[in-house]
């Protein structure tokens, strides 16, 4: 499971696993994925944003669904001891890969990475991405790069 993060005053400190555990449960059973939970104030207003998705990109009403959901839960465990708001969307077109289970669910599209070569000089690679392990990308071209050297991924966007 991902290390969900909440940033209070400044610092990042770890959510609750339970309450972790249990929204991506929630997730789940909305036939979606959890990507991302951000657990942070925007001044004196405590805020929850879920990123979903789904193989077949989320939509309102998926969102709409999850939302209620967590809703439901969060206020049976009184999160927060008060007001939050709760934010559910798309980690969007542009989300930046990470994870080995990041790049793998991008196969088959444009996508852009940062690495360091052998000689420690920053590259780039744009390429269909072919397969993804914790040992290397593959792209479509033949190029590879281990996995350990990537400094940041995202997807390409061709229009």
């Amino acid at each position: 499971m991902p290390d969900f993060l909440y940033l209070n005053s400044g610092q990042m400190m770890k959510l609750d696993e339970k309450v972790i555990e249990e929204i991506e449960k929630i997730v789940v059973g909305c036939n979606a994925e959890l990507f991302d939970i951000k657990y942070f104030f925007s001044g004196k207003t405590a805020i929850l944003r879920i990123f979903a998705d789904t193989p077949n990109r989320i939509t309102l009403d998926e969102c709409s669904e999850i939302s209620r959901k967590v809703s439901d839960y969060l206020d049976e465990i009184d999160f927060s001891n008060g007001a939050y708001t709760l934010e559910v969307s798309s980690p969007g077109i542009t989300r930046v890969l990470e994870s080995v289970k990041d790049f793998e669910r991008v196969i088959g599209k444009d996508v852009s990475v940062r690495y360091k070569d052998d000689d420690k000089k920053s590259r780039k690679k744009v390429g269909v991405l072919k397969s993804a392990s914790a040992e290397k990308l593959v792209f479509e071209d033949g190029e590879e790069v281990k996995f350990g050297a990537i400094l940041n991924g995202k997807l390409t966007i061709n229009i």
